[in-house]
């Protein structure tokens, strides 16, 4: 991730590409000159070029910014250079406003090949913004347990933590030793993010308790994980309140927790990163709904689109006008008698 001042030089140079070709095309097409296409043509590639370099070196999250600060057509133009492998990414972090209008624009196969780039519990997050066709071949082409866990992740309401959970995670048995433990790691191209700890489970999936990497590490490796794994980790239920797990996660640092049902079997684990978008994503509803806007209301938005978003609103502020012309209507004998009273007018307006 950039800093704010570099996000906002990389949107400041993204825009600046996209002016030059916008200035190139209006010259060439008001110049009667030979051959105008092929100069437009070789223009145009040459700004695609550096557009798509720029963007090969940012970060999704960043990408997704930059879109969100740039009108349809020019929004559109960028998004056609990004790779391909990277567009489930970038849809996860765009806004709900801005995402709809990159999907109206993607063909069907566009779509579900960005959704089997996702993990199941990202593709929850997608689904409710997918063509239903789009979400049935996603569906059908997902292996049977990724197919149960996406199910299972869409089950779950908005706001609980099972909405947060993610079903990557290392389990281990309690009666290996940490050798064996070692040796299984290695096994793993990468672990996945935030990884640190390990959930030990029973062969029924209950937890038994967790392993922190730095115990696994720093210990005899011919101890068991019994003697050394911790019984008494949080745990959270897919029911709970995600604002009662992200109080959890402040109060008590943690970096990972897991997630056991009603039987205390393992089914998931809440990570830091999903606990602060969702804290992100509640500051920033609460401060549009302060403006009376709405996350799915797009700044570049037709104005027929914002009064569809936005009529409450408009309703509300055109009943207290004309509250306040039959206010200052009411005192109208008074304003004439006195003409230094028209001065406060506008104050009444704007109550």
């Amino acid at each position: 991730h950039q800093d704010q001042d570099e996000l906002q030089q990389h949107l400041k140079e993204v825009q600046q590409v996209l002016s030059r070709q916008h200035l190139v095309e209006n010259l060439v097409h008001r110049q009667d000159m030979p051959r105008h296409d092929l100069v437009e043509g070789l223009v145009h590639k040459q700004h695609l070029a550096e557009l798509r370099k720029k963007l090969d070196d940012l970060h999704s999250a960043d990408i997704a910014y930059i879109l969100e600060a740039l009108p349809l057509d020019d929004r559109l133009q960028v998004w056609d250079l990004v790779k391909a492998e990277r567009d489930g990414d970038i849809l996860l972090e765009v806004s709900d406003a801005v995402r709809e209008s990159l999907i109206e624009n993607m063909g069907r196969a566009e779509l579900v090949a960005a959704a089997e780039q996702l993990d199941a519990d990202e593709l929850a997050d997608l689904a409710p913004d997918l063509p239903n066709e789009v979400l049935a071949d996603v569906f059908r082409a997902l292996p049977i347990e990724e197919r149960e866990q996406l199910r299972e992740a869409m089950s779950y309401p908005e706001g609980s933590v099972g909405a947060l959970m993610d079903f990557e995670m290392v389990t281990v048995r309690e009666d290996v030793a940490l050798e064996v433990v070692l040796r299984y790691l290695r096994l793993f191209e990468e672990l996945p993010d935030h990884t640190d700890q390990l959930f030990v489970v029973a062969r029924d999936e209950s937890l038994r308790g967790v392993l922190p990497l730095n115990v696994l590490l720093v210990n005899d490796p011919e101890s068991e994980v019994a003697a050394l794994m911790q019984v008494d980790a949080l745990t959270l239920s897919p029911e709970d309140e995600a604002d009662d797990a992200a109080q959890a996660f402040e109060r008590y640092d943690l970096v990972s927790a897991p997630v056991v049902d009603s039987q205390g079997r393992l089914i998931g684990r809440v990570t830091v990163n999903a606990v602060l978008d969702y804290i992100r994503e509640e500051a920033e509803a609460e401060q549009l709904a302060a403006a009376g806007l709405r996350e799915e209301e797009d700044i570049f938005a037709s104005v027929w689109d914002s009064v569809k978003n936005r009529w409450q609103w408009l309703a509300i502020n055109l009943v207290t006008a004309f509250i306040a012309s039959r206010v200052i209507g009411a005192f109208e004998g008074s304003i004439e008698k006195l003409v230094a009273l028209a001065a406060l007018m506008p104050i009444v307006a704007g109550i």
